[in-house]
């Protein structure tokens, strides 16, 4: 969530960074009441509401779909297998889970 957050300030605040380089690298210094000011903000609000649009569509492209199960990060034989999705008609360990006793009992 933090990486996400970062990338939103990011792309707000690059229009911003880029006025200021091209500002320090030209030659004349516009006016104090000449500087863009509203149409970077604009520019800076716009990238942020596409970079949240593009983080939304990549996260859904890597979400599972109807009939997927998720199965969790293991640690099989000392190596990490990362989670992923299969489908729930070849899902191995779907059967296997067994209630253990006493997590029906009311605490």
């Amino acid at each position: 969530m933090i990486r996400i957050t970062l990338i939103e300030i990011a792309s707000f605040l690059l229009p911003f960074a880029l006025f200021m380089i091209w500002q320090r690298l030209s030659s004349g210094r516009p006016d104090a009441g000449r500087l863009p000011t509203l149409r970077l903000a604009a520019a800076g609000a716009g990238l942020a509401v596409i970079m949240m649009l593009v983080l939304v569509v990549f996260d859904a492209s890597r979400a599972g779909h109807a009939g997927e199960r998720y199965v969790p990060p293991q640690n099989i034989d000392g190596r990490i297998v990362p989670g992923h999705f299969v489908p729930a008609e070849e899902d191995e360990t779907a059967g296997d889970i067994e209630p253990t006793p006493g997590d029906d009992d009311p605490q």
